[in-house]
């Protein structure tokens, strides 16, 4: 068997739109430390547990390693810029960064659609990457905004649908939490 081209692989992987969210956590120092995610996904409602995951080669793999806590702010689509700051660690810079520090300690960004604060449960192998069981704590729903979605190696957002303007449901839209709605995990 042939070994796997694995930028053809990403490239199939990238089909699969995602949010994007930013991780922050405290460094031993008492550090501000904050890294650009697309690989987040819910687990478990009961215990409430949500996942994600790290390069081993990333530069702020140790701080969450070594780190109790943790938060999960899921972006808005107004918020491409705070993406890219924080998809590169080293050019963060937090007085540029509107945050209040939640209750565990780390920073809850100003502006995200929803935050989780969360403590952390597991670490795992994920071959090239560290998997992060995280529990949540508390949440916090804060906007009503279209999400930052990341497809194909790009940003963008979702189009709603002009006839069912936000925060109306048509009657034969079911939500992923409705039980009537086979298939969902």
């Amino acid at each position: 068997m042939q070994p796997l081209d694995t930028r053809s692989l990403r490239n199939v992987l990238g089909c699969y739109a995602t949010g994007v969210a930013i991780l922050t956590t405290r460094s031993a120092a008492g550090e501000n430390i904050g890294v650009t995610i697309n690989s987040f996904s819910s687990v478990s409602l009961d215990p409430p547990l949500i996942l994600f995951s790290l390069l081993n080669s990333a530069v702020n793999l140790t701080h969450f390693q070594q780190a109790a806590a943790f938060n999960v702010n899921i972006l808005s689509h107004q918020q491409e810029s705070l993406s890219n700051m924080f998809a590169r660690p080293s050019t963060a810079n937090w007085e540029e960064v509107a945050f209040t520090a939640a209750e565990n300690g780390c920073a809850l960004l100003d502006g995200s659609l929803a935050q989780m604060e969360c403590s952390t449960h597991q670490e795992l192998d994920g071959g090239d990457h560290r998997i992060f069981l995280g529990r949540v704590q508390r949440f916090h729903l804060k906007s009503d905004a279209d999400p930052l979605l990341f497809y194909r190696g790009r940003y963008g957002t979702y189009m709603r649908d002009p006839w069912n303007p936000p925060g109306s449901r048509a009657k034969h839209e079911y939500v992923a939490a409705d039980p009537r709605v086979m298939g969902w995990g």
